[in-house]
């Protein structure tokens, strides 16, 4: 027969565990909220026509898209590309997946930063910034890699 103390014993022993697997999946979701958060409260651009602006060399694309030039649409590029960037310092943190951003908006980061990847680069060596839009990059590589390992979720182009 068993006494009473290795009843009590499994009690603490399994009231422990439950309290445990507790925690952890409110932590998990607490994660998912935070994640939701962070994509819902950065700023989008309010008109997206830049990308269907022509890349020419980096003078020409500066003299006609500049903030210069067309302030409003250099804007909105410079909010779209600060979110990626903010975006790559979060998925290399661990705060946000990767997954989640591709869902919600991988074929705009793949497609966006192939055409301007030329612009960001000549951009470096001009202001002698190496690591300016490094976390966009990274972001842009990380996609590319989560598209080729699930190509059912790749955007249509790729």
């Amino acid at each position: 027969m068993i006494e009473l103390s290795v009843i009590r014993d499994l009690v603490a022993i399994f009231s422990f565990i439950i309290g445990l697997t507790y925690y952890i999946i409110v932590l998990r979701n607490q994660q998912k909220s935070r994640q939701i958060q962070i994509i819902s409260s950065a700023e989008s651009p309010k008109d997206w026509g830049f990308l269907n602006w022509e890349v020419k060399s980096y003078d020409e694309f500066m003299s006609e898209y500049g903030g210069e030039a067309n302030p409003d649409g250099w804007g909105n590029f410079m909010i779209w590309f600060n979110r990626l960037e903010l975006f790559g310092v979060y998925v290399r943190e661990g705060l946000l997946d990767i997954r989640f951003v591709c869902l919600l908006s991988g074929g705009t980061i793949v497609e966006s930063w192939e055409k301007y990847q030329g612009i960001f680069g000549e951009w470096r060596v001009r202001s002698n910034r190496p690591r300016d839009w490094v976390e966009a990059e990274f972001l842009y590589n990380r996609a590319v890699d989560y598209f080729k390992k699930h190509p059912e979720l790749a955007p249509s182009n790729r």
